[in-house]
């Protein structure tokens, strides 16, 4: 099979609107934290952890972001219970990881990780975003170790297959040209390709970016195991949406905006102990635009698994 061409220029564009996380930016963390890169197997992953207490909350950033995201969230929260925010392979402190990047293969990573740093179970995970697959992935493959879950933003299963077929989506895209990209082959070949140049354009580690395409190529088999995977009924389950509209006002907005709400609520609606919340002052970036509504709906996690 030929592989299809790429226009490079328009690769930077798509590359250039993703928040990337930069290798000079120092950690958020206060003095109080011990941040610590952990061997995994001859790869070491960066974790910083505050507080103390159980369950232990784990924090999954979103798909370009790093474990910066979390840290209004993480400060919030370490007065109740110990708090981890962590750095997923390629991503800010943490070494590149092989292949296919998987929301499975991310969720043992994360399991070795606990281990190796020992930090026991049980685990309270939440998920920003694409993040969300990942920690649904370790709610499927290790629920007795889960006592609940907080997906923010967190995408559909659903979404891969449908998305391109939407209405709004064709008239966002009528050429096909984002689809196109979007072709498994094409991105998994472009782990294979020197980004370095791409990096220095946007400020930002090579290997940020080989973790994105690395994770945005595995997408639609993430996607297949979740759907694969049987839902949890005893694990508890919060999903937060955003309220404000993330792309201009309009008809196609107006479209998007009420798509994606009706999505999240049908993913909130296949979990049997769930609760679903609008950030109605957030767009998409929910853990930095209002930390104090993760806080709430994680502490209130934390008091129901306590006896």
């Amino acid at each position: 099979m030929t592989s299809k061409p790429l226009s490079v220029p328009f690769l930077f564009l798509i590359l250039a609107v993703w928040p990337l996380d930069a290798a000079s930016d120092p950690p958020p963390y206060g003095t109080e934290a011990v941040a610590r890169r952990i061997d995994i197997g001859g790869r070491y992953l960066n974790i910083a952890c505050l507080g103390q207490g159980r369950p232990t909350v784990i924090l999954d950033h979103a798909l370009g972001g790093s474990s910066r995201d979390w840290r209004h969230v993480q400060r919030g929260l370490a007065s109740t219970t110990r708090v981890c925010s962590y750095d997923r392979a390629g991503y800010g402190h943490s070494d590149a990881g092989p292949g296919p990047r998987t929301s499975s293969r991310i969720a043992s990573e994360l399991r070795t990780l606990m281990d190796r740093a020992e930090l026991p179970p049980p685990y309270l995970l939440a998920g920003h975003s694409f993040g969300g697959y990942n920690v649904r992935a370790f709610a499927d493959l290790f629920p007795d170790e889960t006592a609940g879950l907080v997906l923010l933003d967190s995408p559909h299963e659903e979404q891969a297959d449908g998305f391109f077929q939407t209405e709004a989506m064709r008239r966002l895209d009528p050429h096909g040209s984002i689809q196109y990209l979007w072709d498994s082959e094409i991105l998994g070949s472009l782990s294979t390709i020197d980004l370095k140049p791409f990096a220095r354009l946007l400020g930002a580690r090579s290997a940020s970016m080989q973790g994105i395409i690395g994770e945005i190529a595995g997408f639609a088999e993430s996607s297949r195991e979740l759907r694969s995977f049987p839902n949890r009924d005893k694990v508890p389950v919060v999903v937060i949406a955003h309220g404000l509209r993330v792309l201009a006002g309009g008809a196609l907005s107006d479209q998007l905006a009420d798509q994606w709400l009706s999505l999240q609520k049908d993913l909130a609606s296949r979990f049997k102990h769930h609760r679903f919340i609008v950030a109605e002052h957030s767009g998409h970036t929910i853990p930095l635009e209002q930390p104090d509504l993760v806080i709430d709906a994680i502490k209130r996690l934390i008091l129901e698994h306590r006896p």
